[in-house]
């Protein structure tokens, strides 16, 4: 192969790179009011102590474990009725926290955006995702008591592990190196790839529960195009480094 093919194939290469900036600096403008919003109440939210149980509830409970007549059995089956009322209506929405997780999702892949082009500290990251990371198990459990499915349940597992495995740093093991930690860009097509693959097993239990999981066109536009320029990337970089064997 001659110099000239080398060059243009370079070329080429650098040329993909800076529209992959440039596309996502576009969306970073975007979304840039929420990260910064998000790095603030991150750094500000400070977990709140449990509410103490009220002697009255321990009563309560009391009550209900053994069989009770007249008015106080009344009380008990208020009680069962508030509480299934409470479920049903949790229960009843959970289409609505599935697409809200969703889109938790999509915020912190504008967060590895934000720390690929150096908005946001590795720290700050690390912090929001552990904090849907939370977010996702609680929705797991609400998710279970609605659709009791063992598939499902292995499903969402699956979809918190792709979620954890976009903690930074991000490395890889490789033949000759041994581990070695990506730099920001390379991290943040992992991260990217990681996400995607979370997002899909969230819309898949979306579309089995009978709505659609697009959340809105541009959304969906977005994330074509970065599937694209992602796959162009690797083409590239698979012929380079046949080049350089």
């Amino acid at each position: 192969m001659d110099t000239t093919t080398v060059v243009l194939i370079l070329g080429g290469f650098i040329g993909t790179a800076l529209l992959v900036v440039f596309l996502v600096s576009r969306m970073m403008s975007a979304y840039t009011s929420e990260i910064y919003h998000l790095m603030k109440s991150t750094r500000e939210e400070k977990p709140s102590p449990p509410a103490p149980v009220s002697a009255p509830s321990r009563n309560v409970a009391k009550e209900i474990a053994k069989p009770q007549k007249g008015p106080q059995a009344v009380n008990e089956e208020e009680l069962v009725k508030k509480l299934r009322e409470v479920l049903n209506e949790r229960m009843a929405k959970i289409l609505d926290e599935a697409k809200g997780k969703k889109m938790r999702l999509l915020t912190l892949l504008d967060f590895a955006r934000g720390y690929a082009l150096g908005y946001v500290s590795e720290d700050d990251y690390n912090a929001f995702l552990v904090k849907v990371l939370a977010e996702l198990d609680e929705f797991k459990r609400l998710w279970l008591m609605k659709f009791p499915s063992k598939k499902d349940k292995e499903q969402l597992e699956l979809m918190m592990s792709y979620v954890a495995k976009a903690k930074l740093p991000v490395s890889v093991k490789t033949k000759d190196k041994g581990i070695i930690t990506l730099t920001h860009e390379e991290a943040l097509i992992r991260i990217t790839e990681y996400l995607n693959n979370a997002i899909s097993i969230l819309d898949a239990l979306i579309e089995r529960a009978g709505e659609s999981p697009a959340i809105t066109p541009l959304e969906v536009k977005l994330s074509q195009e970065v599937q694209k320029l992602q796959e162009k990337v690797k083409r590239l970089e698979a012929r380079i480094e046949q080049m350089s064997m």
